[in-house]
């Protein structure tokens, strides 16, 4: 390896166990043990492709971020309603936290790529109902009427969508790389969509001064 010699071991991690918690076992033995002079142990696999994918996953998030600003912004020709529905990303951990440590998984790289996933449905559940809202509003529907009438609409689309997402993921659950993964999307999912009918219309109503 680089022209020095080297020695290869790898394994799978056995049913019912994350690469990510077997590969902390090994390490833990690993730590044990008195190098001979000389040598060196170093991660490759799948922990190496990790590190290197979570460096330029955050180096271009802020990037991302402001795009998705941008895009609300044109299209809603608005910053009260970009804003309102970013309020409501953060409150995916109310599902994400308590599914992962219920199933044991390791909230690691994989996991972190399913949050971020989260956040695009949120904000397209966002928009689906606030644009809703805004139709409502600009029909001359009295706006308290309007954010009730948009939840209820909107909320069999919705909840339809996130449930066709979760039981796609079911077969996942159990692999040991992308079961993290699964079980972060179906958690979130759940529970953000529910907060998304919820707390985009309080919001609305803080935003708006809609009594």
């Amino acid at each position: 390896h680089n022209g020095q010699r080297a020695q290869r071991v790898q394994c799978s991690p056995v049913d019912g166990m994350g690469t990510e918690a077997a590969r902390k076992q090994v390490e833990a033995e690993l730590l044990k043990m008195k190098m001979p002079e000389g040598y060196t142990l170093s991660w490759a696999g799948e922990k190496e492709a990790s590190d290197l994918s979570m460096k330029y996953l955050f180096k271009n998030f802020p990037l991302a971020i402001i795009l998705m600003i941008a895009i609300l912004i044109m299209l809603f020709k608005d910053y009260k309603k970009p804003a309102i529905i970013f309020c409501c990303i953060p409150l995916v951990v109310i599902g994400v936290i308590p599914v992962v440590l219920l199933t044991g998984k390791q909230f690691g790289f994989v996991a972190i790529v399913g949050v971020l996933g989260l956040i695009g449905m949120m904000i397209k559940n966002g928009i689906v109902l606030m644009d809703e809202i805004s139709l409502e509003v600009s029909q001359g529907i009295e706006p308290r009427t309007a954010l009730i009438q948009s939840s209820k609409s909107r909320l069999l689309p919705v909840m339809m969508a996130s449930l066709t997402t979760i039981l796609g993921m079911i077969p996942l659950v159990t692999d040991a790389l992308f079961g993290s993964l699964a079980v972060t999307i179906m958690g979130g999912l759940f529970v953000g969509s529910l907060i998304t009918l919820i707390f985009i219309p309080i919001l609305y109503s803080l935003f708006f001064k809609v009594k």
